[in-house]
């Protein structure tokens, strides 16, 4: 809290109605001007809802008087069971309530411009801004108030907004936290709509159990000329979901009720105003007509594209789509407020505004998105709107880019869904995909060296490529270990994916099976499995050699296949980077499970040149530290 510096004299009148404790020091009756004090009945309540007793909620206030711009009194009521109150002022004297928090002066002298410069609220914060209410109150130089006259209304305002979140629209809707950033951190109690200081806070709220339904009071907010935002995160249907909302300003006295609501094709939240107005009702539906749509008339869609014109909602097909022009009606213009998950590869234009002729504006802006890439998941872009007539007419646009068409090959075998190729690191877009006009069999025929993947130490994310360029280290980046793999920061399988078991490996590939040759797995499926080399001769960066073998297991009666490449392994300390192509493959399992410190187990695959066949199939204990091949499942 901020004091004046200047020392006061403060007095306290005795013998006046309802009054705390008296000091000895009497206030002049007579004041320099020549104004006499009188004693004013007064009744309190509330500014929006007139008539309300304010006797619970108000057990003390402060009153502040000034005359001709300076103090001359402080009194410290307390109000009766009806709300009443009674003051000794002058006539013509300003009064300043206030109620909820400490707020004190010192000093001698204090005018009453530097009064209204008091700043509250630093080291008052719980999690929300402390709800006060204040008054000013202007004493006419009239006798009708003196001596028991009719009272007069104290109509205190509350010096903070409410936040309410409203979720009671779909039961699938559940809310885990609720974030406010960017809320000022002080206020000046009697100077509404300036900001204090530039300082500001953050509140979150975490729920221990998502909650859906209305949830009232989750925040006071101080009053605000900058942009607050709010940010909520929560699931649908168990699918994530993340709101963020910006209020441009907040008003003191006021709620701004955030209703999340399921339109059909999106999650959307829609803040409204009221008033505050304990003894109603605090959130209501959203007036639908005041909604920021698109203009089907007037907007450009290339082919391909599918719009939702009521839900805002534009999906684009993998191809991407150039020269979108999106346009909207109304009676303002309509700008970009913000826009959330913007990529690189989309593009949009600033808003051109035209005048029609009928009345009414039309706000246009263009959209481009590029082709999705390899391996790119779908995404979404949102363009918030805001009406520049109406501040608090918010809506967006939501651009749906379809997932690439060349999303990873995988094969269901032993109850899962196996990627088809060895991985390469945690980016999807980096893994291996079948090159233009190959398939997955193709892809091992013809350009093996590509198909092979990485080599990845235990536990860690950064992939090993001894046969593009030796390096000895035996932990690229100085990686920590996440033992069995976990997390996702360290797992080297894309999104939904991740290292399979021992089990896991057994039911496809038992040590029992002869390759080449006809076995079961775990789950039943007949595998035929044959042993191959493939085309061509196979060159590096580093003149490593080797012979391109590979298996396949092919599930009879199906079309369904897995390949494994015989591409070697790389030892911890070994000094070669000769990963031994052709001759073995191993590849790790997520299991450590009664192995010695540093060990964990892998799947091992060795190759016979003097039966042509593999020779080995078993489970082995392999240094944490040494490289290993990873064939990532489905989670």
């Amino acid at each position: 809290m901020k004091h004046i510096d200047n020392k006061i004299v403060i007095y306290f009148l005795c013998g006046a109605l309802f009054l705390g404790a008296c000091n000895k020091s009497q206030a002049p009756s007579v004041l320099e001007n020549g104004s006499e004090r009188q004693t004013y009945p007064l009744v309190l309540q509330d500014n929006e809802a007139p008539g309300e007793n304010l006797a619970e909620k108000i057990q003390e206030l402060s009153v502040y008087h000034f005359s001709n711009g300076k103090f001359y009194l402080k009194q410290q009521l307390k109000p009766n069971e009806k709300g009443e109150i009674a003051v000794s002022a002058a006539g013509g004297s300003r009064l300043y309530f206030i109620s909820g928090i400490p707020f004190s002066l010192s000093g001698e002298t204090i005018d009453e411009e530097n009064f209204r410069n008091i700043a509250v609220g630093r080291d008052l914060h719980d999690n929300s801004a402390p709800e006060f209410m204040t008054a000013v109150v202007d004493l006419g130089n009239d006798t009708e108030t003196r001596g028991g006259g009719d009272p007069r209304t104290v109509s205190l305002k509350r010096s903070v907004a409410r936040l309410d979140i409203d979720a009671s629209t779909d039961s699938k809707i559940r809310i885990s936290e609720v974030l406010v950033e960017n809320a000022p951190a002080e206020i000046y109690p009697f100077r509404e709509g300036q900001q204090a200081s530039k300082e500001t806070i953050t509140y979150r709220k975490v729920f221990e159990t998502a909650v859906g339904g209305k949830l009232e009071s989750v925040f006071r907010i101080f009053e605000s000329a900058q942009p607050v935002h709010l940010v909520l995160l929560g699931s649908y249907d168990d699918a994530p979901l993340r709101l963020k909302l910006e209020l441009p300003t907040v008003e003191c006295n006021k709620v701004y009720a955030v209703e999340v609501r399921n339109s059909g094709a999106m999650i959307e939240g829609v803040v409204e105003v009221k008033p505050w107005d304990e003894g109603g009702t605090v959130v209501g539906s959203p007036d639908a007509g005041n909604r920021i749509v698109l203009d089907a008339a007037r907007s450009r869609f290339p082919a391909g594209v599918k719009v939702d014109y009521q839900n805002n909602l534009i999906e684009v097909p993998a191809e991407g789509a150039a020269g979108m022009k999106l346009a909207f009606l109304g009676d303002s213009r309509i700008d970009i407020d913000s826009v959330e998950g913007l990529d690189p590869d989309v593009t949009l234009s600033g808003v051109s505004v035209s005048e029609e002729p009928d009345g009414g504006f039309v706000s246009m802006f263009d959209a481009s998105v590029a082709a999705q890439g390899r391996g790119r998941l779908g995404y979404s872009v949102l363009v918030h709107l805001k009406s520049a007539l109406t501040q608090l007419s918010y809506d967006y646009v939501e651009i749906r880019v379809a997932p690439s068409e060349h999303q990873i090959e995988t094969v269901e075998m032993g109850g899962l869904t196996w990627m088809a190729f060895n991985a390469r690191t945690h980016d999807l877009e980096d893994q291996v995909y079948p090159l233009d006009g190959l398939t997955v069999e193709e892809m091992y025929r013809e350009s093996w060296i590509n198909t092979i993947g990485g080599l990845f130490q235990f536990g860690r994310l950064y992939m090993y490529v001894p046969w593009q360029g030796y390096n000895p280290s035996n932990n690229l980046g100085n990686q920590t270990q996440d033992a069995p793999w976990i997390h996702d920061t360290h797992m080297p399988c894309p999104e939904g994916y991740r290292v399979p078991t021992r089990a896991e490996w057994r039911a496809i590939l038992p040590a029992s099976a002869q390759i080449p040759g006809n076995y079961t797995t775990a789950t039943g499926e007949q595998i035929t499995a044959t042993l191959h080399v493939a085309n061509g001769t196979l060159v590096t960066p580093t003149g490593v050699t080797g012979t391109q073998r590979y298996v396949k297991l092919s599930v009879d009666g199906t079309d369904r296949f897995l390949i494994f490449p015989m591409a070697g392994y790389k030892g911890d300390k070994s000094t070669s980077n000769n990963p031994n192509f052709g001759n073995w493959a191993l590849m790790w399992t997520n299991d450590r499970t009664g192995c010695p410190g540093g060990y964990a187990w892998l799947r091992r695959l060795s190759f016979s040149a003097a039966t042509n066949s593999l020779s080995l199939i078993d489970e082995y204990q392999w240094q944490m530290e040494g490289f290993a091949y990873v064939r990532c499942v489905k989670k």
